[in-house]
């Protein structure tokens, strides 16, 4: 405490007073807001996550309500969301048998490739090609406008689409029904 005169000390006093009444304000306040927080809920209809997270809940419940399960409201939207998620879902119901029959399969990456062509002639092979470079074109603005969605933007969009698309790809080949076949990056064939 520094020196002072008469009636300066009260003043001092007085002032610390006020420091301390303020501080405690502030830690008051700190904590009102984290209870508040901590009473945040995430709900099917809205999801209190981080963006990571994120992505895998879009990809569980968007899988899911393509492939025809119960599932929650998707937590995110945005243009390209919207876009792909009309293509995809308009197209699911050509798109299910190819995948029953093995003509078609996921990659690891969340795109439909051709698997087994067997004895089309070149007009159905050409519909068929044509059917899946619509489909990949649609997973592409998803994946794209799903990073986006979650804050993901600049520099580190290259790696969280990367992210994004792998997420995906696990739901497609978690939720998939037995039988479906999946090709790994060296190009070889699994069946579920």
């Amino acid at each position: 405490r520094p020196l002072c005169t008469e009636g300066q000390g009260q003043a001092y006093s007085s002032g610390r007073a006020a420091v301390m009444r303020r501080g405690t304000a502030l830690l008051v306040a700190a904590v009102v807001s984290l209870a508040g927080l901590t009473a945040c809920e995430t709900t099917p209809d809205r999801v209190f996550t981080y963006g990571a997270r994120g992505v895998e809940i879009q990809a569980e419940r968007f899988v899911a309500e393509v492939y025809g399960l119960p599932s929650d409201p998707l937590p995110y939207d945005n243009a390209d969301i919207y876009y792909a998620v009309g293509g995809i879902k308009s197209r699911w119901p050509s798109l299910k048998p190819l995948l029953d029959d093995g003509s078609v399969g996921l990659t690891e990456d969340g795109d439909v490739v051709i698997h087994d062509a067997g004895k089309r002639d070149a007009d159905d092979l050409r519909k068929l090609r044509t059917l899946i470079k619509a489909e990949n074109r649609d997973r592409f603005f998803l994946y794209r406008g799903m990073t986006a969605a979650a804050g993901w933007t600049g520099e580190e969009s290259g790696r969280m689409i990367e992210y994004t698309e792998d997420a995906f790809a696990k739901e497609w080949w978690k939720q998939a029904p037995k039988g479906w076949w999946m090709q790994d990056q060296q190009g070889r064939w699994q069946q579920k």
